[in-house]
């Protein structure tokens, strides 16, 4: 079992905690294990290009446990890290339910990760086996991976393939049965280790015990989905952890149907709401805008959308105003991958409090205004800290706590206010990421890969608003002496010679002549150029 350091509640907040029932002995194997019994004969649809894929829900949980046993034979036991990087599907929905079964630590990845960030997250992560798909599986990156890291052991390759020493297939790993329970779990550990980034240029991995999830989807998350009394059509990426949690653990929960769609196009999904009555639009706001914006979405689609919430990037007041226009109602909320859920919009609230605010505290979650003294009070704008019971237990790197907790409130780095009725409003950002399409990207590792190319002489990269992502990033770049400002083409072309995500790419580059406005202390004042971006739009 892989061991982490990790910064626990003090005790008034855990007798708190177990008192109000947010935090049982109850583990993540338990607790999905039992729902996935209760819904055995729900039905599980994965949506693709070339068509549905369904089997009943037990089935795919048969295929978890043969996972899971096909990992132990490899020797891997409870508590250790097991990464995958996979496609919306029944592969991941099953290895999402083995790694769980067994008791793994799920180490998810995104797909929009590059290849070094994939070798530093399975390394950092002490990773003993990692799920990958065959299309992208080949000798030089398995090679690559397994010299990069001192305890992986084998990968998984999901989707065909051939085995090998070092790499097996899904099929040849699942081929043993195993009716073991579910894994029992002291619920302080980790269950997860997401992934996120910050104003450090590497990913952050974060520490989620099985205790805060189990909080996360009894409290908020479930409660949530069953109110709208229809399964929802998913298309969040299940190899992040919200994703992961809504679209494969919660329905199970709450007895409903799975409906997980490995790709996003407006037109195929209203198809899909109609043929199987599930909603949509919840998530990123671009996917609600994307439905609202095309011809297609008519009455019965807005009846069926029902209730949206937004989150995981900027969400335009507009856009929840429009959506309450055509009768859905829209809800923003505020969280990130190490506090999940913070505070949610209340579906009964008027048009104008839901547009103008990102909802009220979520059960438990409590929150603190610091000013730039360090010091906490209930007026005005100041950093937002937060703790609640689904709060998560740490970073990978124990240095990075130091700077991330108070006195056991985690500092978000982001700006708001909070009102006497518990609603907030995130007005601002101290932390120096863009968030595209609910994808954090730092925008210190941007400016890095940046500052390599001749042409440039100083770089800096901020967020802009985007209708369709919530942010984009754009770069302010003072050319070197001798060269023109390089065109976007150029920079992306060497952003793609360095394999840095596209995702983290920038949308926009803009000349900046003359000095950047920097503080006394020559630190540039990114708020400015924040500003400028925002109304060069």
């Amino acid at each position: 079992m892989t061991s982490f350091h990790t910064v626990e509640p003090n005790d008034d907040l855990r007798l708190r905690y177990r008192g109000a029932g947010w935090w049982t002995d109850e583990g993540l194997a338990e607790l999905l294990g039992n729902a996935l019994h209760e819904s055995r004969r729900r039905t599980f649809v994965a949506h693709t290009r070339s068509g549905d894929l369904a089997m009943p829900m037990g089935h795919v949980a048969a295929w978890g446990r043969r996972v899971a046993a096909g990992l132990s034979r490899l020797g891997v036991k409870a508590g250790d890290p097991v990464a995958f990087q996979l496609a919306n599907g029944l592969p991941a929905a099953a290895v999402f339910y083995g790694l769980v079964h067994l008791g793994a630590i799920l180490v998810p990845i995104g797909h929009a990760m590059g290849r070094s960030e994939l070798r530093y997250v399975v390394q950092t992560s002490r990773a003993r086996v990692l799920f990958m798909p065959a299309k992208v599986v080949n000798g030089g990156l398995v090679d690559d991976l397994l010299a990069g890291s001192t305890t992986l052991e084998r990968v998984v390759s999901v989707g065909g393939g051939a085995a090998t020493a070092r790499a097996t297939t899904l099929e040849n790993l699942a081929d043993y049965d195993d009716e073991r329970p579910p894994a029992r779990q002291d619920s302080a550990m980790p269950a997860v280790i997401g992934w996120t980034s910050g104003s450090t240029a590497e990913p952050k991995g974060v520490l989620l015990s099985h205790r805060a999830l189990c909080a996360e989807v009894r409290l908020h998350m479930a409660p949530l989905m069953a109110a709208r009394r229809r399964p929802v059509l998913s298309t969040s990426p299940v190899s992040h952890v919200t994703g992961m949690l809504t679209s494969l653990l919660v329905p199970p929960l709450i007895g409903e149907d799975v409906h997980l769609m490995d790709y996003w196009d407006p037109h195929d999904v209203l198809t899909l709401m109609q043929t199987h009555a599930v909603s949509a639009g919840t998530g990123a706001p671009l996917f609600l805008r994307d439905l609202l914006d095309n011809g297609r979405c008519g009455a019965e689609h807005h009846r069926l959308i029902g209730v949206a919430a937004l989150g995981g990037a900027s969400v335009p007041s507009d856009l929840i105003e429009r959506a309450d226009a055509v009768g859905v109602t829209a809800l923003k909320g505020y969280g990130c991958t190490e506090h999940p859920s913070i505070s949610l919009g209340v579906p009964s609230d008027p048009v104008s409090l839901r547009a103008s605010t990102d909802g009220r505290l979520c059960s438990g979650v409590q929150v603190r205004i610091r000013d730039q003294n360090g010091r906490h009070h209930s007026e005005g704008t100041g950093e937002i800290l937060t703790r609640g019971p689904d709060l998560f237990s740490g970073y990978l790197d124990p240095m990075l706590n130091v700077e991330a907790f108070d006195d056991g409130w985690y500092r978000t780095g982001d700006l708001g206010t909070l009102d006497d009725g518990g609603y907030i409003t995130v007005s601002d950002r101290l932390k120096d990421i863009i968030i595209r399409s609910g994808l954090n990207v730092s925008a210190a590792e941007v400016e890095l890969a940046l500052a390599a190319m001749p042409e440039v002489d100083e770089v800096v990269v901020v967020a802009a608003p985007n209708v369709r992502t919530g942010e984009h990033g754009c770069a302010f770049v003072r050319p070197a002496p001798g060269f023109d400002t390089p065109h976007l083409t150029q920079v992306r072309e060497h952003l793609a010679m360095l394999g840095l995500a596209k995702y983290k790419w920038p949308e926009e580059v803009r000349a900046y002549l003359g000095e950047f406005p920097r503080t006394a202390a020559g630190k540039v004042l990114k708020s400015k150029l924040r500003e400028a971006a925002r109304q060069a739009q």
